[in-house]
């Protein structure tokens, strides 16, 4: 991405993502897993975009679906960050896409069997006009957080820069059944088994019971959604008959199986490959995962580094980048990975071909380096009723002495601040939504960390958001 230029002549980044990536990518009239809905935490991921200013470098562009609030933007400047963000929510130009979504008003192309909100870059492209006057999107570098459609549109109506894989590719290795195919073809351990329909389910799941559990995955599943955990004959009957249902009525299946692994700990790596096919291992992180969902980035000790090289699992995951590689792919990857109770390491759980999370983490910490500090970063799920704001939530951590700035040593690093009340314009009085707190406690250890945020919960309680997680 024009690498070999320096940060005074480079075109300026613009940084921007749908962090779902992988329902955008979803093929239509898919079976899908039960589940219940949580339309107030779907509208906050579609806020997460915000934390994609930890990339951004000086003259960089930052383009969210809701703007970041005064507050926050004086205080990412406050922590050196140097970059141009939108001060209008580009929603405010179209009416709700869960609005437009329910009402059945996308195209069948943007429409999986489980509606979801359109995508920042659609939202761009049909309605985003008015954010040229804010920044200069001609000639900047994209850099998504993951490769979705609509990108080809922006580029081509904003003149925008972008350079990346077919989306076919990318979805292709986006999927579990690719994750599956690399394990076998790497000759690694549980590779999993692919179904397409109720039948080999059905056949395929109760001889895994025979000798243990198993897991069902969407093969476009993300972030807790999408897994289920079979554990008895009777479980995997309910399944079969939702899922014969779904058969019924024309929806295609695509899951794939595996045993149940005993897990020590999750962690994942992230890793870069270039255009012309060369790797740079960026991280490896350890991740504090809830009913599979992301909770916490943490950075390794150098024991638990020792104990990856030892195992060769860096030449596995070089492996599994320049297979990525023949595929056609390149760009950034992250890969799941977790140690299992009796000792050993599970390389490959499954290959996420986008930024991440803990890549996020990755740069929180080159910007913590720079001071001789580490953090983690984490996240607060909270009710509340939308009076306390985030610039109040600002002062208050400065008050109490909470707040992190470059000069201090340790405290509260508030990463977002439009999913904080995503949910909450025009609540009625007295009712309370879910918003979310993203963060990172600066600290020098454990205890530390656990005081700042023990800190932190209390200060949130007393100004009326009750903790859900």
């Amino acid at each position: 991405m024009r690498e070999w230029m320096s940060d005074a002549d480079r075109s300026p980044i613009l940084h921007m993502g749908t962090f779902e990536a992988e329902l955008h990518w979803r093929e239509n009239n898919l079976a899908i897993l039960p589940a219940l809905p949580d339309k107030e935490a779907e509208k906050i991921v579609t806020a997460m975009d915000e934390l994609l200013f930890c990339f951004c470098k000086p003259g960089d562009l930052l383009l969210t679906r809701y703007a970041s609030s005064p507050a926050q933007l004086d205080y990412t400047s406050a922590l050196g960050f140097d970059y141009v963000a939108n001060t209008a929510n580009l929603e405010q130009f179209v009416g709700s896409p869960l609005a437009a979504v329910t009402a059945g008003q996308l195209p069948s192309r943007a429409r999986p069997a489980d509606q979801h909100p359109v995508s920042v870059f659609r939202l761009l492209y049909e309605h985003g006009q008015p954010i040229e006057n804010e920044l200069p999107l001609s000639g900047a570098v994209l850099s998504p957080f993951a490769w979705v459609p609509y990108i080809g549109e922006i580029s081509r109506k904003f003149g925008i820069y972008s350079n990346h894989p077919s989306l076919e590719i990318v979805r292709r290795v986006n999927t579990k059944r690719y994750s599956a195919w690399m394990k076998q073809h790497l000759d690694l351990k549980h590779p999993g088994f692919f179904v397409e329909s109720a039948a080999e389910l059905e056949v395929i799941g109760s001889e895994l019971l025979r000798d243990g559990t198993f897991l069902i995955k969407d093969n476009y599943g993300v972030s807790g959604k999408g897994n289920l955990h079979i554990e008895t004959p009777s479980m995997l009957t309910r399944i079969l008959s939702s899922i014969r249902k779904q058969e019924e009525k024309g929806r295609n299946v695509q899951f794939v199986l595996e045993r149940f692994q005993h897990k020590e700990r999750d962690f994942s790596c992230q890793f870069h490959i270039t255009e012309q096919g060369d790797m740079d291992i960026l991280s490896v992180q350890w991740l504090a995962n809830s009913q599979f969902a992301y909770r916490e980035s943490l950075s390794p000790d150098i024991q638990f580094m020792d104990r990856l090289e030892q195992a060769a699992y860096f030449d596995i995951m070089m492996d599994i980048g320049r297979q990525l590689y023949r595929d056609g792919y390149f760009g950034h990857v992250c890969i799941d990975s977790m140690t299992l109770e009796d000792g050993s390491i599970e390389p490959l759980v499954e290959i996420n071909a986008r930024k991440s999370m803990s890549l996020i983490k990755n740069s929180i910490d080159r910007y913590l380096r720079k001071y001789n500090l580490f953090g983690n970063m984490t996240n607060y799920t909270v009710s509340h009723d939308g009076s306390f704001d985030h610039e109040q939530l600002l002062l208050e951590l400065e008050r109490e002495g909470l707040l992190f700035l470059p000069h201090r040593e340790t405290g509260i690093m508030p990463l977002t601040s439009a999913a904080l009340s995503v949910n909450h314009a025009d609540i009625p009085p007295g009712k309370k939504r879910k918003g979310r707190l993203y963060l990172s406690a600066v600290a020098a250890d454990e205890p530390g960390k656990h005081e700042l945020l023990s800190r932190l919960e209390h200060l949130l309680e007393r100004s009326g958001l009750h903790i859900l997680n």
